[in-house]
């Protein structure tokens, strides 16, 4: 992404789903950075957990999982265990600024693509007709529909998973937040996700759109959210970033063998790596 100013946040003259958390809109600026094209897929993931031992998601099963889940995004991990792998990867996540910017660029559109309503071409979100409250979200291939990319031609910014981001939330952070390299709060009690997931309306995966839930949550599917005292929580996946400083240059993660390999996603600024991730529903991931 080249530095530059973009259009943060929200118009509620413009856009009439637009929440006081994502007001007021104003003018941010960013250096330079990269961000991964792609979402983090269940293949990735599958290297963390063999180099360090971590944890296998909820959702993988046997083997630990099908051929056809290879290249979805991995689901059901908490922010920390997003974070841990976007260190071991040599990245970090993206702020909210940095995410917002690959998702929507300079201009304040409402989705990736533009000013027009999602549909089936461009984004896995629950339009009329969507499969919901699956054990095994209906998601999509990280390579998947094209004909919604941001205009960075960055894929899924809009549906198939939520992405968890490194800021903690604050309802009231828009009105006197940094307008240069803002890093979010100090301080807070929940994470940020973005993008809608496939299980969420359209409304929720505007590029503004913000999210708070408990880092420590998981996925849940629909009818464990239905029975549990807990919060119900959003669909996730991982987003890479990945940051230049002088010469020293984070390293891309591993690619695993083909057929499962697809290219990493990340973002890249400042003195700091960057790492993307994406969330689903116990909610956690």
């Amino acid at each position: 992404m080249p530095a530059g100013w973009f259009l943060m946040g929200s118009d509620p003259r413009r856009d009439p789903a637009a929440g006081p958390q994502e007001q007021p809109q104003r003018q941010v600026y960013l250096g330079a950075f990269e961000i991964d094209r792609y979402e983090v897929t269940n293949a990735h993931y599958l290297l963390f957990v063999l180099a360090t031992g971590a944890p296998w998601p909820p959702y993988w099963k046997a083997d630990p999982f099908t051929e056809k889940m290879a290249r979805h995004p991995v689901i059901g991990i908490t922010w920390q265990e997003a974070s841990a792998y976007c260190r071991w990867a040599g990245k970090r996540l993206p702020t909210e600024a940095e995410w917002e910017k690959a998702a929507r660029g300079t201009d304040g559109r409402l989705f990736p693509w533009g000013n027009q309503p999602a549909g089936w071409g461009r984004s896995n979100i629950a339009h009329p007709g969507s499969k919901r409250g699956l054990k095994y979200p209906p998601l999509a291939n990280v390579d998947r529909y094209d004909r919604g990319v941001s205009p960075y031609g960055i894929y899924q910014m809009a549906g198939n998973v939520a992405e968890w981001v490194a800021d903690w939330f604050n309802a009231e952070y828009y009105q006197d937040a940094a307008s240069d390299n803002p890093q979010g709060p100090g301080l807070g009690q929940d994470k940020v996700f973005r993008g809608g997931s496939w299980n969420e309306d359209p409304e929720v995966a505007r590029s503004a759109g913000r999210t708070p839930t408990r880092s420590t949550v998981f996925v849940l599917s629909e009818k464990e959210r239905q029975s549990t005292s807990r919060p119900a929580f959003v669909a996730f996946a991982l987003l890479l970033a990945a940051a230049a400083s002088g010469a020293r240059r984070a390293r891309r993660a591993p690619v695993p063998p083909q057929p499962l390999a697809l290219p990493g996603r990340i973002p890249n600024h400042g003195a700091r790596p960057r790492s993307r991730i994406f969330t689903e529903t116990r909610r956690g991931p």
